[in-house]
């Protein structure tokens, strides 16, 4: 396998760079650059030269001998000074060297995969990790990286592995002493089971939703306040705001920080009756995306208010505008007044309450639709073993629990059948 190297800091400009080799071959750096070995992760400063004995930095090298290492294989780091021509000799130098190669996007994490040093959801946190722009997203990716869901699928799975082992033992070794309620203990686990894991897809809109942000849409008649709400709450002139009814055609997104809860906020066309072809199909966009949306502000700027038909359980909050002029206020409607800056920064703690209430109280979530299918696709099985009485259908109950436990082990890996034939004898003792 080809030893890579990338920066892992960036294409910019920066005080330091670290300069990240992952292989066989990252072993040969000394004699490459400097020629004067370094002690196993102990920070050295070395002058790194060309094969002509130019200069090219002082830097500072660590070497870490693998496995026990953030990709599982021999590595070094070199810290060098951030200037973009340092790094490109540097490239040139290692590109030039026999196996060696830029690594692809994504390769360091995917190597750590292959070597057993961190499985597929924890991949998956990392690269969240990296991305998180809001508390929330980064508390979620933390607890994902350092493999709490990892945590909580091993754990099914090994409980439909202890399933498996027994059932594989009724069959194969039909003359051993077994437990005699053994068909209880079947009962209890699968019902156990099922309940955990479709309690966790229930769940799991919580967890893509902290991951990929929550949708909100500002909806209401022309000239009631919505652009004039989403450039407030952004500090941006994301919309153009005038007096001119129907101004807004398409649907205008921002991304916002509500709490730690990353959030799509959505400007729409006014709803009403119109000729226009054009605004037409903007009001249809804003009542589609309506119906898509977690949180739906409806703003009006008199007592009266739309009410469009949505059926998706969405959160509907009624904001009555400019409150500062209102003469009539409707009890049920949350004031507010963006010249005047009244009621902004509690229409935002309503929401945010209002997403602390979806909160489950475990903590771990599915967050990807791969995750979801592969645990709906364990609980077709045990569903389907469930009905199934276990003495007559043993091998049938044998080949639903076999796809259970394919199914939640593909989510973080593949599972090995090996952990299957271990458990028969070591619980069993059989062959004794």
């Amino acid at each position: 396998m080809d030893t890579i190297f990338s920066s892992a800091t960036g294409n910019f400009k920066s005080a330091i760079k670290i300069i990240r080799v992952s292989g066989e071959k990252s072993k040969t750096i000394p004699d490459i650059f400097f020629y004067n070995p370094t002690n196993p992760k102990e920070a050295s400063v070395r002058k790194l030269s060309d094969k002509d004995g130019n200069l090219i930095d002082k830097a500072i090298v660590i070497w870490f001998p693998g496995p026990k290492t953030a990709t599982g294989e021999d590595l070094y780091e070199i810290h060098i000074h951030g200037s973009l021509i340092i790094e490109k000799k540097i490239y040139r130098i290692l590109n030039a060297q026999k196996y060696f190669r830029i690594a692809e996007p994504g390769e360091f994490t995917k190597r750590a995969f292959l070597n057993g040093i961190i499985d597929l959801t924890q991949a998956e946190g990392l690269n969240d990790l990296i991305n998180s722009e809001t508390e929330e997203q980064l508390k979620l990716s933390t607890s994902q990286y350092e493999g709490k869901l990892s945590n909580k699928l091993n754990f099914w799975r090994s409980e439909i592995v202890f399933l498996l082992s027994k059932l594989e033992a009724l069959i194969d070794f039909s003359d051993e002493e077994l437990p005699s309620d053994l068909e209880n203990i079947f009962l209890e686990k699968v019902s156990s089971l099922l309940k955990e894991m479709k309690s966790s897809v229930k769940e799991s809109f919580y967890g893509e939703r902290l991951r990929d942000g929550f949708i909100i849409t500002i909806i209401g008649r022309p000239n009631v306040g919505k652009s004039s709400l989403i450039n407030y709450l952004s500090n941006k002139k994301i919309a153009i705001v005038t007096n001119e009814p129907g101004t807004t055609r398409d649907v205008l997104e921002v991304m916002l920080d509500f709490s730690g809860y990353p959030v799509f906020l959505s400007d729409t066309a006014g709803i009403r009756e119109t000729e226009s072809k054009i605004e037409k199909i903007g009001i249809k966009k804003a009542l589609n995306k309506a119906k898509k949306s977690d949180v739906v502000l409806i703003l009006s700027d008199t007592y009266d208010f739309i009410a469009p038909n949505l059926t998706n359980n969405q959160k509907i909050i009624l904001v009555q505008t400019k409150s500062d002029l209102q003469k009539e206020k409707r009890e049920d409607a949350h004031q507010i007044s963006v010249k005047k800056n009244i009621g902004i920064n509690e229409l935002i703690k309503k929401i945010v309450i209002y997403f602390n209430s979806l909160s489950p109280r475990e903590g771990v979530y599915l967050t990807r639709l791969r995750h979801v299918d592969g645990v709906k696709n364990a609980i077709l099985a045990l569903d389907r073993l469930n009905k199934l009485n276990l003495s007559n259908n043993a091998e049938l109950v044998a080949e639903d629990l076999r796809m259970a436990a394919i199914s939640i082990g593909s989510i973080t890996k593949i599972i090995d059948v090996e952990e299957v034939l271990d458990d028969i004898f070591n619980s069993f003792c059989i062959g004794k």
